[in-house]
């Protein structure tokens, strides 16, 4: 049967479900808000973003060019889960992985900005920890939302391998991680 002919046979239409749950339309939206928020306020916040990237010690250029990049990925993954394109789920699984490891990349670094600042109350320690863990809670609902059956169906990977999923976008994640900290 070739690829390009329509389905016909009807156990194989049944088998997908191509109605958009409504949770993946959901995300899809909050995702392109958020894009289109980082995007924005990239254009309004220019100059400040030069201030920014200095206090960090990163170039300006390096991280103007990363949130142009972050903000473009992230609206092409809203795009991608709201027409249900593989590329889109795998996007959308970066997208969540990319935000677990950076919480997790903060989680680690408390002690050593603590360290580098000083005095630092333990309240304001114990918030830092409390709102990343909760973060990377949530994205890690959001990926157990996306390797469900229903959604996986919507976007036609059924068949992947959800643990080697995981383990790419979460390998990728890590690089990420350690690159941008060598280049710092």
């Amino acid at each position: 049967m070739s690829y390009f002919a329509p389905k016909s046979n009807k156990e194989e239409i049944i088998e997908y479900s191509y109605d958009r749950p409504i949770g993946i339309t959901l995300l899809a939206i909050w995702i392109a808000i958020a894009a289109v928020i980082v995007l924005v306020a990239q254009v309004a916040f220019f100059s400040r973003l030069d201030d920014v990237s200095s206090l960090i010690g990163v170039s300006s250029y390096f991280f103007q060019v990363a949130v142009t990049f972050l903000g473009v990925l992230s609206l092409a993954t809203a795009v991608g889960m709201f027409l249900g394109k593989k590329w889109g789920w795998w996007l959308a699984l970066f997208y969540f992985a990319y935000e677990i490891t950076r919480n997790m990349n903060a989680m680690i670094s408390i002690p050593l900005l603590v360290e580098q600042y000083g005095d630092v109350s333990s309240q304001n320690v114990t918030s830092y920890y409390l709102k990343n863990g909760v973060r990377s809670a949530f994205d890690g609902f959001l990926i157990f939302y996306l390797c469900r059956e229903s959604v996986t169906s919507y976007f036609r990977t059924t068949e992947t391998k959800k643990w080697k999923a995981l383990l790419i976008v979460f390998g990728i994640c890590i690089a990420i991680i350690l690159i941008s900290s060598l280049l710092q």
